[in-house]
């Protein structure tokens, strides 16, 4: 028995050991070095004189730091892995490797038809620019789920001229608990036999065909990977049809109430009926209608969102800019509405695509694309209308990236979550020349950024948080907050204190923070004409992704008091000897124990340098970190879950 059991371990771990064949996907020829000292020019001539039969040569330095180097030699004259070894038991090297090769991460689908598919994967096809394209298989890598990580499932809603139900391509969603065809509302939802979705026209649930609404639903969500036709954005998310693209505001009404129906017998069953729809589709409007005369038509945007859900539109097949012309829907200011235009395959826009810098948000794919179409076919359509679908499928996917703890508050506040996401669009864009200044992002969708963005949301933090002060009578005292942001790019701000608080002023009510770079404002606070006692007030800042801090104003006036800060309650932080060459120390207090990381930025806001978290209790405290910098201005940061401090070094 013992001997049995001592095979089948045996057994097992010779399944788990890595397979050698790995090993041969490296570069041919070349070596990553790192020695124990960086070697001078005498030191690298004898190195390599030392294995002359290889023909080593030092081609490129790649960390001074880290003391690493990139090496050649020739494969023809020497056993790769014999050399290797050799090298590896130098007496100046510390660590020795093969230069490995890396691959992206990306999910090819099996579909035949994906080569097609330049705005998924653009290899130059169709005299395209490689690269023009949103990403997609890229992101794939992080999620193709059409269920959230909280078990919903999630559905499209494709407001159009119908959708052909026979389509083997597509994922259509279907009321479980209506019996079709039998002329009764079987779930008491208010529409009889809508187990295929809706048709506005009709005031049925016969659903209609419509080539045009099964080319952009296909775009959206074609199944993907299962080697047939297309690959949609949100290839395993379902598709909800709705009838009512055209005919008449009255009509559009009525289609978009069917979904807010749905969503709201969702949300109030728990998910035992309804659908969980988070985003609509929309290809269809008013050329140059004004928004001031479709309140009606703004009013069910506003009602979609607040139960959460995004109304993604395409813009006029005109070339003229809507915040003139005016359009219906896409130059409404609803915030719940996406705003969608037209880029070809060379990331430009097309020439017959309106644009509008303050009413559309961003550009998408949607010239020569090639999706499902009415029949069980396939085939090429051009405009706006194949934009707005490779958006709302991305939105789709964002949900499907969501972690617990974003969609626990999207449960909470459904308005908030599905603002930040649109934020999160438009910020995550391919900025390019096409679109500047004609878009709110200036931009092309890119699928890969929104999703990251999504698992890695950008955070605002102030320090302090809580600002305490002790004054007299007729005095002025000002004080520093400072901002920092998470976020890559730019992300503008604003800060504001309440109206009816005259004795705290800010030196600035909006800017701009880039990258990692922390940005000061000044708050003062003036006594002037105030009677003894205590007040309080608090700051608001808030970013372009709503994030929002608050910093709270403590006051006490005091007659005969001398003016002092007395916040006991923020971390402190001090660097010294400042400037500092290779190495400084750090002395810092902490208002309760932590965990502890410390990271240096450089003046563009690029992270040079980072430590491992560490606990440390309450109290003072001091360290050293060894940093060997150019010269220049940097920004150390102390993080912990509780708070961030910031403050300025310099290198010499």
């Amino acid at each position: 028995m013992k001997l049995s059991l001592l095979i089948a371990v045996l057994f097992l771990l010779n399944l788990t050991v890595f397979p050698q064949s790995a090993e041969t996907e490296r570069e041919p020829g070349e070596l990553l070095i790192q020695f124990r000292q960086m070697p001078d020019d005498a030191v690298a001539l004898q190195f390599t004189a030392d294995f002359e039969e290889a023909g080593l040569n030092f081609s490129r330095r790649l960390s001074e730091r880290m003391k690493i180097w990139l090496l050649t030699f020739d494969e023809s004259k020497v056993n790769p892995e014999k050399l290797l070894e050799q090298i590896r038991l130098h007496p100046r090297v510390s660590i020795a490797q093969f230069n490995h090769k890396v691959t992206d991460r990306e999910l090819i689908p099996t579909d035949p038809s994906f080569t097609a598919l330049w705005a998924m994967k653009n290899t130059g096809q169709m005299s395209g620019t490689p690269g023009a394209d949103i990403k997609a298989t890229y992101a794939w890598d992080i999620t193709t789920s059409g269920i959230t990580a909280l078990g919903d499932t999630l559905v499209i809603a494709m407001v159009d001229g119908g959708v052909d139900l026979g389509h083997s391509d597509l994922k259509l969603w279907k009321n479980r608990l209506e019996i079709p065809f039998n002329g009764i509302d079987d779930d008491n939802n208010g529409y009889i036999d809508d187990y295929n979705g809706w048709n506005a026209y009709m005031n049925s649930g016969n659903m209609q065909q419509s080539d045009h609404g099964t080319h952009v639903a296909g775009t959206a969500a074609a199944k993907g990977n299962n080697s047939l036709g297309v690959t949609g954005v949100a290839f395993n998310t379902y598709l909800m049809p709705i009838a009512g693209s055209g005919s008449n505001e009255g009509i559009a009404v009525a289609s978009y109430d069917y979904i807010f129906t749905m969503r709201k017998i969702y949300n109030e069953t728990n998910g035992a009926a309804g659908a969980f729809v988070v985003v609509t589709n929309s290809s269809f409007g008013i050329d140059g209608g004004n928004p001031a005369n479709y309140p009606l038509w703004g009013a069910i945007y506003d009602s979609l969102g607040s139960v959460g859900i995004l109304n993604v539109a395409s813009t006029a097949n005109r070339g003229w800019d809507v915040d003139i012309n005016g359009d219906i829907p896409t130059a409404m200011t609803n915030v719940s509405v996406v705003s969608v235009t037209n880029s070809t395959n060379t990331d430009v826009m097309n020439s017959q695509a309106a644009w509008g810098l303050n009413s559309i948000d961003l550009a998408a794919p949607g010239t020569n694309i090639y999706s499902t179409r009415q029949g069980d076919t396939y085939g090429y359509k051009s405009g706006t209308s194949m934009s707005s679908p490779h958006v709302s499928g991305a939105i789709a996917l964002m949900y499907a990236a969501a972690d617990e703890q974003t969609l626990l508050q999207y449960q909470s506040d459904p308005v908030l979550v599905s603002s930040k996401f649109k934020q999160y669009l438009i910020a995550s864009v391919d900025t390019l020349p096409s679109f500047a200044g004609r878009t709110v992002s200036g931009g092309r969708l890119n699928l890969l950024n929104a999703l990251t963005m999504v698992q890695n949301p950008p955070q605002l933090s102030a320090e302090p948080t809580t600002i305490s002060l002790l004054m007299a009578p007729e005095n002025t005292e000002t004080t520093a907050i400072e901002l920092i942001s998470t976020a890559s790019g730019y992300n503008p701000f604003t800060v504001s204190v309440p109206d009816s608080v005259s004795w705290l002023t800010v030196d600035s009510t909006s800017g701009t923070l880039s990258g990692a770079t922390p940005m000061l404002i000044n708050a003062t606070v003036k006594t002037t004409g105030m009677d003894e006692g205590l007040y309080s007030t608090e700051i608001t800042i808030k970013d372009f992704f709503l994030n929002v801090v608050k910093v709270q104003v403590n006051l006490k006036v005091q007659i005969g008091v001398r003016s002092r800060l007395v916040s006991g309650n923020s971390p402190t932080l001090k660097a010294f000897p400042n400037p500092f060459s290779k190495e400084f120390n750090v002395s810092f207090t902490l208002p309760n124990a932590s965990s502890v990381s410390f990271e240096l930025f450089n003046s563009s806001g690029v992270m040079v340098y980072k430590t491992a978290n560490q606990d440390f209790s309450t109290g003072a405290h001091s360290s050293k970190l060894a940093a060997e910098l150019p010269a220049g201005i940097y920004f150390l940061r102390m993080t912990s879950s509780d708070f961030v401090k910031t403050i300025k070094v310099v290198g010499r």
